[in-house]
């Protein structure tokens, strides 16, 4: 196939490799670029990047505009939804800077796709007609919903109510600005349809590169010791996950087996988190090798609540040879066999009665991290992934073939 131009939006700049949107965003960029000459416009938060953090992209051979996003500007822009049909998280993206960048590549350049990765930069391109992909990733409406019904704090459910009442008229609506959307689950897709059912949708789930996490050999996996839960800290969800682990579920464990430890691992822990440190409990902020606590690690604790879409950190978790013990929303878009591939709890003392048994029984667990590997290495390595990215690229170029 004759090399295409391709425009590449991102909300968050795909490197370092952190956080489950920019692996993503990266790895489809890299194997976009081997094929096609790809412009990519990403936000980026804090200070302006440095050659250095460029670097990855630029390498590539792709073309890298950025533009900074600071909390307080663009918080500001987020009264527009007062007025508008924009909900909170698109209309904080919504950047001027951003639309003249785009505007000015669409006039300077003759691009055959455009990609939207998010629906926080799909406003950018909605009404340019030109094939265009939106990698949603997930219904929006489902995630924000479900975020209300599991969330206590007043505030927080205030505003995630607020974003369901927008993302209702808004979603739809986007949905049908693009030739294609994408998502990473067949849970998001139909909820997607409820509300806009003629759309295009394809799946498009998450890949985990297997060279970079390579599977433990059995008595590799018979010397891991120990619980672990790995996230970006500073995020509210995984705060609360890595909390809930410990105030609520690691005393029972550790009173079943006292020499048990939980390892805490991720970027940027709030004072709640450290001060967890002691009595079995440690903390690791901001790690050069996450990687390392995964392979250390018996079991990998997920009590993840309401949200939509896949979870990386079960991905990882299972690639790696822990033990996963997950929750039905946790395993979403998983095809987990419970009792073969990982438990799946209903509730807290399941989840407790499950690392117990676990930590009490070396061959059920190795047995389950086998499994587990095994499912990863089946249905989410990167290869398969960029094999459904060019069945929905060569489709919508088909198309629009056909359609002039």
């Amino acid at each position: 196939m004759k090399r295409k131009n391709i425009l590449f939006l991102t909300a968050r700049f795909p490197f370092p490799l952190i956080g489950g949107d920019r692996i993503k965003s990266f790895h489809l960029l890299k194997h976009l670029s081997k094929k096609h000459d790809i412009t990519l416009i990403s936000c980026i938060h804090g200070e302006a990047p440095t050659p250095e953090r460029l670097k990855p992209l630029t390498e590539l051979g792709i073309k890298v505009h950025t533009v900074t996003v600071t909390p307080f500007k663009n918080g500001l822009r987020c009264i527009k939804t007062f007025w508008t049909n924009l909900p909170l998280e698109i209309a904080f993206y919504d950047d001027p800077a951003f639309h003249e960048i785009v505007q000015r590549e669409i006039r300077e350049q003759s691009f055959d796709l455009l990609i939207a990765f998010f629906m926080r930069t799909a406003e950018y391109i909605k009404h340019i007609p030109i094939p265009k992909l939106l990698i949603a990733e997930d219904c929006r409406v489902l995630y924000q919903s479900r975020s209300v019904s599991t969330t206590s704090n007043i505030v927080q459910k205030f505003i995630r109510s607020w974003e369901v009442m927008k993302l209702k008229s808004y979603e739809p609506s986007i949905i049908e600005q693009f030739d294609c959307v994408t998502c990473v689950t067949e849970t998001d897709i139909r909820a997607m349809q409820e509300s806009k059912p003629n759309a295009q949708y394809a799946l498009l789930t998450n890949g985990i590169d297997l060279a970079a996490m390579p599977a433990s050999s059995e008595e590799q996996l018979r010397t891991r010791k120990g619980i672990v839960f790995i996230g970006l800290l500073q995020v509210h969800a995984n705060e609360m996950m890595a909390l809930h682990i410990a105030n609520d579920m690691f005393p029972s464990i550790r009173n079943a087996i006292p020499n048990t430890t939980l390892s805490i691992v991720g970027s940027d822990p709030g004072k709640a988190i450290l001060e967890l440190e002691g009595n079995g409990i440690s903390i690791h902020p901001n790690v050069d090798i996450i990687e390392d606590h995964y392979y250390n690690a018996a079991i990998f604790l997920h009590p993840h609540k309401g949200a939509s879409g896949i979870q990386n950190k079960a991905l990882q978790a299972l690639a790696m040879g822990c033990a996963l013990i997950t929750t039905k929303s946790g395993s979403q878009g998983i095809p987990i066999v419970h009792g073969e591939h990982a438990f799946i709890a209903q509730n807290d003392q399941e989840m407790s009665h499950y690392a117990i048994e676990l930590l009490n029984n070396d061959e059920l667990r190795i047995c389950m991290a086998m499994n587990g590997r095994r499912l990863i290495e089946e249905h989410f390595s990167w290869d398969a992934i960029f094999n459904e990215l060019d069945t929905i690229t060569s489709d919508l170029w088909s198309k629009d073939k056909e359609r002039t």
